[in-house]
């Protein structure tokens, strides 16, 4: 198998963002039941035009628009978190190709509904939507259907392959034969790609590619502008073919690969590898970003590995992946140093599915190799240096035993959510 060695060269965005939104497109919805109904305009495109388009119809600035976009349209999750959203706005991000849709009404002069997709510039394959929200008073309107098309559209056109999502709802609703993801995501030809259960929710990654989309948009043509209530028998044979496709695609043989460092753009293509739990799947996905389950990886990355990449003056992420011609990530090696600095320590763990490490055991271990070694060569790695694994799945505790590990005597207990234990991993360590 032939594997490309990375280079330290600085990646830019292919797309730069442009000075207006790629499309603007004049609505007029309502709801007979409610009486609701709004007339405006639905903006789409990177999120300096958008911003600056909206800011032209509500006569304001663009620091207006974007407060009324946090305070409104955005879910609270803590400042960290805003000011990364803020900062895919102003496209601060080197290779972060974000994509906004926003919903302007002209009556109440608001903004109604926010969407928006992530995917790298430089690796478009995979793009994640996220942050599909409807302001609470405008529900019921298909506002939330209408911007997650419009970022689903923008991300085809700009290089995906597969477009993912994640939603989750209640366990016992799931239970009583809801399933609420099939609401407004499955209409729009998202298929279920994997499945898990937590304490009380079911979260679902879901996942479309062009064909399956655009066969649903043109059903929604033909029936007068509303989607069918059951999805034909041949967009459910090509989402069945969609599924399988896109699991093989993670865990078969490389017959060709490229080991690059994670990028500032990574988070779809690393979230759609995160979050495929396969049944078999490793009890601990990558200790070194704290992601065990696999959707903790979207706040992982955004709010402490991504600031990691741009720190310049200490070697704080030396995380590297195994990607394919097409650029999706199949693997990941994570490096971080731990806190506090004075430890010396940097933390490091792979990813991949199990049957990848089963199907391309060299090239996963050439990948620890090479981390290893880039943290060994830099001038910014803490000396001496102390490499940390914990791990408690054989297969992955091999691959760091043959690097050179040795296993001490500290464990490390996990917990399920209801306070019972549920595994101890074992510290495996190298010293420089």
């Amino acid at each position: 198998m032939l594997v490309k060695r990375y280079s330290n060269t600085l990646v830019e965005p292919m797309n730069p963002p442009d000075r207006e939104p790629r499309e603007v497109r004049e609505i007029a919805v309502e709801n007979a039941a409610t009486g609701r109904r709004v007339e405006g305009w639905v903006v789409t495109g990177g999120g300096r035009a958008v911003v600056e388009h909206v800011a032209r119809l509500a006569d304001c600035d663009g620091a207006a628009v974007l407060e009324r976009i946090v305070r409104r349209l955005l879910v609270q999750k803590g400042a960290d978190w805003t000011s990364v959203i803020l900062s895919e706005y102003l496209g601060l991000y080197d290779d972060s190709q974000g994509t906004f849709a926003l919903v302007w009404d002209k009556q109440s002069r608001q903004l109604l509904a926010h969407g928006a997709v992530f995917q790298s510039a430089s690796h478009p394959a995979a793009a994640l939507v996220a942050h599909i929200r409807t302001a609470d008073e405008f529900k019921t309107l298909g506002l939330g259907t209408l911007v997650t098309e419009e970022v689903t559209r923008a991300a085809l056109d700009q290089g995906a392959e597969v477009v993912v999502l994640a939603t989750d709802d209640k366990l016992h609703r799931v239970e009583q034969g809801e399933r609420a993801a099939y609401t407004m995501y499955g209409k729009l030809g998202y298929a279920i790609v994997a499945e898990k259960n937590l304490a009380d929710t079911v979260d679902w990654l879901m996942v479309v590619d062009r064909p399956i989309f655009e066969l649903c948009q043109g059903a929604k043509h033909a029936a007068g502008g509303r989607f069918p209530r059951e999805a034909s028998d041949e967009v459910q044979r090509m989402q069945r073919d969609l599924v399988d496709r896109t699991r093989a695609r993670m865990g078969d043989k490389l017959a060709s690969g490229r080991v690059e460092p994670v990028g500032d753009g990574d988070l779809a293509n690393l979230f759609l590898l995160m979050n495929l739990a396969p049944g078999d799947d490793f009890r601990l996905k990558l200790g070194p970003w704290g992601v065990h389950h696999g959707p903790e990886l979207e706040r992982a990355f955004i709010v402490a590995v991504r600031p990691a990449l741009s720190d310049r003056d200490r070697l704080a992420e030396a995380s590297l992946t195994l990607r394919n011609e097409q650029g999706a990530v199949l693997a990941v090696c994570a490096a971080s140093r731990v806190s506090p600095l004075t430890r010396n320590t940097m933390k490091i763990d792979f990813y991949c599915l199990p049957e990848f490490l089963e199907n391309n055991a060299s090239a996963v271990a050439s990948l620890v190799e090479e981390t290893i070694g880039r943290i060994e060569r830099s001038e910014l790695s803490p000396r001496p240096c102390r490499l940390s694994f914990v791990g408690v799945d054989a297969a992955k505790m091999a691959v760091f035993e043959a690097a050179g590990f040795a296993a001490m005597g500290a464990a490390h207990a996990y917990y399920a959510q209801d306070g019972q234990k549920t595994f101890e991993a074992r510290e495996y360590v190298r010293e420089r």
